[in-house]
């Protein structure tokens, strides 16, 4: 179970001991139960969900819906996606947008796209009928957190003098890559059934559209990119099940 409570630690707010040893082996091997966390913040969710709609407006549930999960997850991904997009959009050449990236202060841009994706998920969660909640939100959290393990498994990292993502692109290995394949369709079977699967390649295939424009503009991929796939993911799983639910 060492590998599961890594995962959580990372992705989670739930607290892992101080003696904890982060190297790139320990990290590679917990991407493996990255699809199962993505499950339980899902399930979680939905818990949220129904008790939050027996006192409350749809609007108001979205809302706080949102809000119960940048509290889980502590804000990690959004943070990747507003740097992302700051060194994305401001960058002109690869070596200045790394650094971009590095800045710890936010830009106009970052704000714009961070408010836009959240706008995305709230509207998405107002407009999904509360019979397909359960499955939206377990297939949004998994197939989400799927995607990093996909991008990380298959992507250089960028930065030459390392990073915080770097020991995740560098520790996970193919078998790794397997592994979470096989959970994430488990789960996605049960969750959703032959529509979950359609959104899951179709995920895959956005994922794989990311990765070849990050390998073309940066020579590969960084922490904030991991993080930024996530969120415009979990956007994008909640934009395609409104079609199909």
């Amino acid at each position: 179970m060492d590998g599961l409570r890594r995962a959580l630690g990372f992705l989670t707010v739930y607290p892992l001991r101080a003696s904890d040893a982060w190297t790139p082996e320990t990290l590679g091997s917990s991407m493996v139960y990255y699809p199962m966390v993505g499950m339980l913040i899902g399930l979680a969710l939905w818990v949220l969900f129904v008790l939050l709609s027996a006192l409350f407006a749809t609007p108001i549930v979205a809302v706080l819906l949102l809000a119960g999960l940048v509290f889980m997850t502590g804000g990690l991904h959004l943070d990747g996606l507003a740097d992302a997009l700051d060194g994305l959009n401001g960058g002109y050449s690869r070596e200045e947008t790394l650094t971009i990236f590095k800045d710890p202060h936010v830009g106009p841009t970052a704000v714009v796209g961070v408010m836009l994706v959240l706008l995305l998920k709230y509207t998405c969660l107002t407009l999904l009928p509360y019979e397909s909640m359960l499955s939206s939100l377990v297939l949004m959290s998994t197939l989400s957190r799927y995607t990093i393990v996909q991008l990380a498994c298959f992507s250089p990292y960028a930065r030459p003098s390392g990073g915080l993502g770097e020991p995740f692109v560098h520790g996970v290995r193919s078998e790794h890559f397997r592994a979470a394949v096989l959970c994430t369709l488990v789960i996605v079977l049960l969750s959703g059934g032959m529509r979950g699967v359609m959104i899951g390649l179709l995920l895959s295939l956005a994922t794989y559209g990311y990765q070849t424009y990050c390998l073309k503009r940066l020579g590969g991929i960084t922490g904030d990119v991991l993080g930024a796939t996530n969120e415009i993911n979990e956007a994008l799983v909640l934009l395609l099940a409104t079609l199909v639910y």
